[in-house]
């Protein structure tokens, strides 16, 4: 049944007319700490800054809603992938991978046959295979040359306001000082759900933080960055740009962002367990392999 309305008996009423005084008197008290308080895109649930989780990879889908994350699908493939004329000379043919004999893509797919195996382990198998295998899948194309080099598990740290938010990504490619892809893998199968998106949550705040500490590194000054990131379950890699504007800062410092918000678009498109390219498959392979050197020849073009 909907609520009365009774106007006139409201505003002739004294203890009505006090109790109203007394709700507007709350709300100004409300509205005055409205800064600490969080609300979630498109719910009622609010949120204090101490009810975001301490570390990145507690963060489910409703948190990066707070903070205005968004992960959307790419529209094409080149949304994410640069599309530019490879001008270097790689050791290998993107298009032969399976044919190769160099050391490092022969070493590469050995580690890629333990990582198929350990993902139909039980729980308490070795959880160092995946982290093997990306580390090899970085080196051979030439991300660990300079001016970029491989980081692994380095500490982050996202700063909300006051709040700190720690975060430890597999593995990080730097352009001298500053990151610019993030790389974070799930190992196992069983560590994704889809209350994170399955990763995705996780990924997306460990961008930010690695956004974060390339404003520490030139002292705090607020502009665009643009960041990739990859998702590696078991065998399976998807691809990840984010766009954060400078504004998008300046609201962050004060608390969670009231207006600015950071887009995320996810190549391929689609995203479950089982998505992603699939380094067991020759197409997949090719694919990965192709991606990394475009990302490496953008990076390396903007080189000063």
């Amino acid at each position: 049944m909907p609520p009365k309305r009774n106007v006139k008996h409201e505003s002739e009423g004294t203890p009505r007319r006090s109790k109203r005084l007394r709700l507007v008197r709350d709300d100004s008290v409300l509205a005055a700490g409205a800064s600490n308080l969080r609300l979630s895109s498109g719910s009622g649930d609010s949120y204090d800054l101490d009810d975001l989780p301490s570390s990145a990879s507690l963060f489910k889908n409703s948190h990066i809603e707070v903070l205005r994350v968004r992960v959307n699908p790419a529209s094409a493939e080149s949304d994410v992938i640069p599309t530019v004329e490879v001008l270097g000379n790689p050791e290998f043919d993107v298009e032969d991978i399976d044919e190769i004999t160099n050391k490092k893509v022969r070493t590469f797919f050995a580690n890629l046959h333990d990582v198929v195996i350990n993902g139909m382990q039980v729980v308490g198998t070795d959880e160092t295979f995946t982290d093997t295998l990306v580390d090899g899948l970085l080196r051979i194309v030439e991300l660990n040359d300079w001016p970029l080099r491989v980081r692994n598990h380095p500490f982050c740290i996202l700063d909300i306001a006051d709040s700190r938010v720690s975060s430890d990504p597999g593995f990080v490619i730097k352009k001298r000082k500053i990151i610019v892809v993030v790389v974070v893998e799930d190992k196992h199968l069983r560590n994704v759900r889809p209350n994170n998106g399955f990763g995705e949550s996780q990924i997306s705040v460990e961008i930010l933080a690695c956004a974060n500490e390339n404003m520490r590194k030139e002292e705090y000054q607020y502009r665009d960055q643009t960041l990739w990131a990859i998702r590696t379950i078991s065998h399976y890699v998807t691809f990840y740009k984010a766009d954060i504007p400078a504004e998008y800062w300046r609201e962050l410092d004060d608390g969670v962002p009231q207006s600015q918000s950071v887009e995320v678009q996810r190549w391929p498109r689609e995203n479950t367990l089982l998505s992603g390219f699939d380094l067991a498959q020759p197409a997949g392979r090719r694919a990965v392999l192709k991606a990394l050197v475009q990302i490496r020849e953008l990076l390396l073009q903007d080189d000063d």
